[in-house]
């Protein structure tokens, strides 16, 4: 069948956890498999994880939490966004944390407690600097002061989230940490029963284990991808973007290919026309300047990319219809760090942009 395919590899996703589990010693990894895993398929990624030993996941949406529910899914959960009437439904089932942003969510969830006769378990989100969701670190006597006051909340976790903890500069990741580890002091200090604190996200991760403490949340360091600008030696991409050649043409001097004629030959030559385009995730920065990889050779990108297709240089190479190519993978030059620094895309981009008319194909290698 010719259509594009991610061949996403579940034995590498799993090496990714251990990984990042040996590198935090005895803190609990939570999983962020919100967007779909970034694009790798949330419950085929999740219950691998789940037989890995991953402690539990994090997600950003109401439906993100009912899929994996759905799907058999028995770990924790945290919802990272704000408090909702459905979530806190969830919630009563004990599986599922929500994240307190304000003092207003503390009063909602408190409420709905006491109208279920039941504790709600959450984690409180306190600003450290990102200035997004949360209760600023400013306040954070006064909240956590007042805890006593809410009988059907459970405090489990307080976290927050790192703001530029990928850059060189590591100044405004060490104030955010000083800043948290101030809060997990008064927390301790008002003797406080909270069993998890977390703040750091992959870059984190690998950058300190300051930012440990005893719970992490790796997104796309799970899916192989190092945030740090390089790749790493320990994490392995676990998607191959891969499309089939549908026809192979040979073309003369002068003639042009593509939308726009942004390619002229200058001699005859033979191309292949790639059965993927923008409307599957090959980025549109690659027309002209961007290659493939078939059977470890590189072959250029010719012309602009279009919507559900992609042609490229066909001379001196063995191509057949049918035969596959790869847009990015654990192929040296085409790993997802390379790309995102030549193209200035930021890594996520690359993995949320696969669309769903590309089939995702699991493998346990």
């Amino acid at each position: 069948m010719l259509q594009p395919i991610a061949e996403i590899n579940l034995g590498k996703l799993q090496q990714n956890y251990q990984f990042i589990q040996n590198t935090v010693d005895k803190a609990k990894v939570m999983a962020v498999v919100k967007a779909d895993a970034y694009g790798h398929g949330a419950v085929p990624i999740a219950k691998s994880l789940e037989n890995a030993g991953v402690f539990g996941f994090c997600v950003a949406l109401h439906s993100e939490i009912d899929e994996l529910i759905s799907s058999g899914i028995t770990k924790p959960i945290l919802h990272t966004g704000r408090v909702q009437q459905g979530i806190l439904d969830l919630c009563k089932t004990g599986q599922v944390r929500c994240s307190v942003n304000s003092i207003e969510d503390f009063q909602v969830v408190n409420k709905f407690g006491k109208n279920n006769n039941s504790k709600i378990k959450v984690h409180i989100k306190f600003d450290t600097g990102m200035s997004r969701l949360g209760i600023s670190y400013k306040y954070s006597q006064d909240i956590l002061s007042q805890i006593g006051n809410y009988k059907f909340i459970e405090v489990e976790g307080i976290w927050s989230h790192l703001a530029s903890a990928e850059e060189k500069d590591d100044s405004f990741m060490q104030l955010q940490l000083n800043r948290f580890k101030e809060i997990k002091q008064l927390a301790k200090s008002l003797n406080l029963n909270v069993k998890f604190y977390h703040i750091a996200n992959s870059a984190g991760i690998l950058k300190t284990s300051e930012s440990h403490f005893n719970m992490v949340r790796p997104g796309i360091a799970l899916y192989g991808i190092s945030p740090l600008g390089i790749p790493h030696s320990n994490l392995s991409p676990i998607m191959d973007f891969q499309a089939p050649v549908m026809l192979i043409k040979d073309i003369s001097d002068g003639d042009s290919v593509g939308y726009n004629r942004t390619f002229t030959a200058s001699e005859p030559m033979k191309i292949a026309t790639v059965q993927a385009g923008y409307a599957d995730g090959v980025p549109l920065e690659f027309s002209k300047s961007g290659s493939v990889i078939y059977k470890n050779n590189e072959l250029k990108i010719i012309g602009k990319v279009s919507m559900d297709m992609t042609a490229i240089n066909a001379n001196n190479s063995n191509l057949k219809v049918g035969d596959k190519v790869s847009f990015w993978g654990d192929n040296t030059t085409h790993r997802i760090e390379h790309l995102s620094k030549k193209y200035g895309i930021i890594p996520y981009k690359f993995l949320n942009g696969i669309s769903k008319r590309v089939k995702r194909i699991y493998i346990e290698d």
